[in-house]
């Protein structure tokens, strides 16, 4: 009696042993996939930073660009109007240097420039006047 009573105690030792009562995760196992988990993070978050600041320098850029277009169309319509080119002051005049609602201009666009913000980043601009032979041009400082 006592040979087969310890004989279904090992049994049931070892059948716990093969097929555990307690389910779920290990301190061990939690701990590595935070560890895991905070190393994937460190290496990803500044690169999304730094897409953001890139994202925001090509925006800029654009902006530049599109002022330089909008420079080219407003000299060639005064060029081709019956008056003529005259002077930049007429040029600048009719140029529209509103680049939309996360440009701005710090404290507006001037004749020789101006800073030129989009979101969280600025740039000092500076505006080649035109004449009569080309149109005036915008750059960074």
């Amino acid at each position: 009696m006592i040979e087969k009573s310890l004989k279904a105690t090992a049994q049931r030792i070892s059948a716990d042993r093969v097929w555990p009562a307690e389910a779920g995760f290990t301190l061990v196992e939690i701990i590595a996939v935070l560890v895991i988990l905070s190393l994937l993070a460190a290496l990803t978050i500044p690169r999304f930073i730094n897409l953001d600041q890139s994202a925001s320098r090509q925006a800029l850029a654009a902006g530049v660009a599109q002022l330089n277009s909008r420079e080219v169309m407003a000299w060639s319509n005064i060029k081709l109007s019956a008056s003529g080119w005259t002077d930049d002051v007429q040029v600048f005049a009719q140029l529209n240097t509103d680049l939309g609602k996360d440009y701005r201009w710090n404290p507006s666009a001037k004749v020789d420039g101006g800073v030129l913000s989009f979101k969280d980043l600025a740039t000092d601009l500076n505006r080649i006047p035109s004449t009569t032979s080309s149109a005036g041009r915008w750059a960074e400082k």
